[in-house]
């Protein structure tokens, strides 16, 4: 690849401007004035305790702008969190869009913990691979949203749903899909200050007699 002979010449705000426009999105930034990787916002949990907890000194919450995961054993109160994260973004202005793999969220549920379920989107998460596509593509509407995924554990991936019920027969999909896909939309939820929240079901090993 042939080098720039100017480059040299270029000021450091012409540089950030010369990656951004190579790469078709803003990488490049300033870190004193639009830096990425410093949390700007929180969305409260619900629990003054737990907000006190994640950032210390502050009620804070879920971090604006980045992947956060909430995994726990069934019935621990996961989605009865999220629902209060969802109506806590939604008083911020978010966007908010769930996605449910069990068809199971009751709208009179969200109502009581203060959403708003005629501005909420709601989608049923037939596979993993609609949720990451679909999330990629709201992202360029460039508003800024709350995704909750609820839940990863029980949303298969295609190859699930169309093969067989042979575990073997698509072992390892899932890992590789949302490998790839968490790594398309970390950049991607960042630079529009969305948050992606993810809850993760728990299973407790049955012992072997």
């Amino acid at each position: 690849m042939a080098k720039n002979k100017n480059l040299g010449k270029l000021s450091i705000s012409d540089m950030r401007k010369l990656i951004n426009k190579k790469a078709g999105m803003n990488i490049a930034h300033n870190l004193n004035e639009d830096s990425p990787t410093i949390v700007k916002d929180w969305i409260p949990t619900g629990s003054r305790w737990l907000d006190s907890i994640i950032c210390r000194g502050k009620l804070a919450g879920i971090p604006v702008g980045k992947i956060v995961e909430i995994a726990g054993l069934e019935s621990t109160g996961k989605s009865y969190m999220a629902a209060q994260i969802a109506a806590n973004a939604q008083k911020k202005g978010m966007v908010v869009v769930i996605f449910d793999s069990e068809s199971a969220i009751d709208p009179k549920f969200l109502e009581k913990t203060g959403c708003n379920v005629e501005d909420l989107i709601y989608v049923q998460a037939t596979s993993v691979e609609l949720v990451l596509e679909t999330i990629e593509e709201l992202l360029d509407s460039g508003e800024q949203m709350l995704f909750v995924w609820d839940s990863l554990a029980l949303t298969p991936a295609i190859s699930d749903v169309e093969g067989d019920f042979n575990p073997n027969s698509s072992m390892a999909v899932k890992a590789r899909v949302l490998s790839k896909g968490m790594s398309k939309l970390t950049i991607s939820i960042a630079n529009s200050q969305s948050t992606f929240l993810v809850l993760n079901q728990l299973k407790t090993n049955i012992p072997q007699g």
